[in-house]
């Protein structure tokens, strides 16, 4: 593209970024008229979708509430309410993209890949016309009178009425996220609420998790900040050598990665008996008592959870393994019961953007209108997706945000005429 270094490719709507966001405003600026070029830093398109949902492309979820949003979810239902699950679910239907549902409401296309969701808006933005740029990473971007010059770090120049913004986050950079969006964006004047990891593993503290390495359990887990619980999750934790994972884990990563990083005490509280009260647990354990007295400690849990989880827990209360269950005192007994349903471990971090399903913080949405998601500093500058200060929790929220952000940013970048489409 040597003939774009002294004279720019001109287009209506320039997109920066090729991912969800940007695939899906490329289109659906195409549709409403608008001459179209997408730029992306990688060698090819949608390198981040290729991933998500385990590869299977966890599409939306049935139950779009206010509540599994962040950052900011006024403004993120606004616009999942200008182009929502059944608008989005039609649409790949229209690009040749069939869906199915899970019991938990998660939206999966039917063939369960990821490589299918990407090449049907591949194809849709090829058969439109899209002109989409690869190995193009913008590197600076300029307001002029007629609206917007783009440069790339090799030097190619491209000239727009329009721009969407949608280089994502800084989650997961090996896919491309690697906050370089959130920087031009500061560049034009915009605020940026600083980012964190969110759905991300969590480290813990001590070497209690290390021994129980590779084993899940399903389990409510309870958030404490400062000793007050801080939210809750029911599902599968998973111990690895650095910590804690799984969806019940990753569901509290957010607000508990926020807390640990404004220097307060954070802990992560296990239920591994979610299904029954904790005064059943109690009587359960001196019916064992009475039933096996001559058994040793190390045998007690064997059976009723998961052996080592059970060892390593006799282990953190102090108990001789080589004690009979009958030399259980009565306040051992009430403390086993307590800790079957309160285990408490205290967070030491996280382990980091490699491995952050998505980002928390992004650009102010104080200062872009939802209508449009424009900027109401820079006219003609719209964002979508994971570079604003929204995020979602893990189940297809995060993509339905990127389909309806993309969709309502395209739609308005095409002409004020379509900003309430």
């Amino acid at each position: 593209m040597n003939q774009s270094r002294n004279n720019p490719v001109r287009t209506d709507v320039l997109v920066v970024g090729g991912g969800a966001s940007g695939l899906m405003a490329a289109i659906a600026a195409r549709m409403w008229g608008a001459s179209v070029v997408l730029l992306e830093k990688n060698p090819r398109v949608g390198k981040k979708l290729l991933t998500t949902g385990n590869h299977q492309c966890n599409l939306s979820n049935l139950h779009l509430t206010v509540d599994r949003f962040h950052g900011d979810p006024v403004l993120a239902m606004a616009v999942i309410g200008k182009f929502n699950l059944n608008a989005t679910l039609a649409l790949f239907w229209r690009l040749g993209l069939e869906s199915t549902r899970d019991g938990e409401g998660r939206v999966f296309p039917r063939s369960f890949q990821a490589a299918a969701v990407l090449d049907v808006l591949r194809f849709e933005a090829e058969e439109s016309e899209v002109r989409m740029v690869c190995g193009a990473e913008v590197v600076r971007l300029a307001r002029l009178d007629d609206g917007f010059m783009a440069e790339t770090k090799a030097g190619d120049r491209f000239a727009a009425g329009r721009v969407i913004l949608c280089s994502g986050g800084k989650a997961a950079p090996q896919t491309g996220s690697d906050g370089g969006g959130l920087d031009l964006a500061r560049r034009l004047g915009h605020a940026v609420i600083e980012p964190f990891p969110a759905l991300v593993q969590l480290k813990l503290d001590g070497a209690l998790h290390k021994a129980m390495e590779g084993m899940r359990w399903d389990a409510e887990a309870r958030l404490l900040v400062d000793g007050r619980a801080d939210g809750t999750a029911r599902g599968e934790v998973l111990f690895a050598a650095y910590g804690i994972s799984g969806p019940a884990a990753l569901a509290l990563s957010r607000p508990a990665v926020e807390a640990w990083t404004a220097g307060r005490r954070v802990e992560l509280s296990l239920n591994l008996l979610p299904e029954q009260p904790s005064t059943e647990t109690l009587h359960f354990i001196q019916y064992r008592m009475r039933n096996k007295p001559a058994r040793t400690l190390e045998q007690f849990l064997t059976g009723w959870i998961n052996k080592r989880i059970g060892q390593t827990l006799l282990k953190s209360l102090g108990l001789d393994w080589t004690r009979p269950w009958s030399s259980l005192t009565e306040s051992e007994q009430t403390l086993l019961a307590a800790t079957l349903h309160g285990w408490t471990f205290p967070v030491a971090g996280h382990t980091g953007w490699p491995n952050a399903q998505t980002t928390a913080g992004g650009v102010d949405t104080a200062e872009v209108h939802p209508e449009t998601l424009e900027s109401r500093l820079v006219p003609g500058l719209h964002f979508a997706g994971e570079v604003l200060d929204v995020d979602g929790d893990s189940g297809g929220f995060n993509l339905q945000w990127a389909w309806s952000s993309g969709w309502v940013a395209g739609s308005a970048a095409a002409g004020p005429e379509h900003e309430a489409v």
